[in-house]
């Protein structure tokens, strides 16, 4: 399964999306090279909003590095990510994702509902994660 970051970080700190992420932590986990930036991004903003201390952040990160089975260079994926982003008004970033999961024939889990969409719209099969409400 191809993940992305808002699919990983809630696998490393407690989140709203916490339950139903951990719920789907597939056995085999791939994401392009920049799932390492944008799940460490989205780290460094719960320590800035105070919601983790400095301790959990070390350990999310050193986490981070151990949670895939692989991580593909984003430059392989570039140019039909590229092709994406341009034919769908999309993010570049996003289409790093897409473009593994083309290649790999492989499903994509995100918490990303844009990004859910035009994964689904591509024929990619898409699990969105959502918070869990109780």
């Amino acid at each position: 399964m191809i993940v992305d970051a808002s699919a990983v970080v809630p696998w490393l700190i407690q989140t709203p999306f916490s339950g139903a992420a951990r719920r789907l932590k597939p056995e085999a986990i791939k994401a392009p090279a920049i799932v390492l930036l944008e799940a460490t991004n989205a780290l460094l903003k719960y320590l800035r909003l105070h919601q983790i201390g400095e301790y959990d952040l070390t350990r999310a990160i050193t986490s981070l590095s151990a949670s895939f089975d692989e991580v593909v260079e984003d430059i392989s994926l570039l140019p039909q990510a590229t092709r994406i982003a341009a034919a769908n008004n999309h993010q570049i970033y996003d289409c790093l994702y897409l473009a593994l999961a083309l290649d790999r024939r492989e499903p994509l889990a995100t918490a990303d509902k844009r990004m859910a969409t035009l994964a689904q719209s591509l024929g990619i099969e898409t699990t969105l994660i959502e918070p869990v409400t109780e």
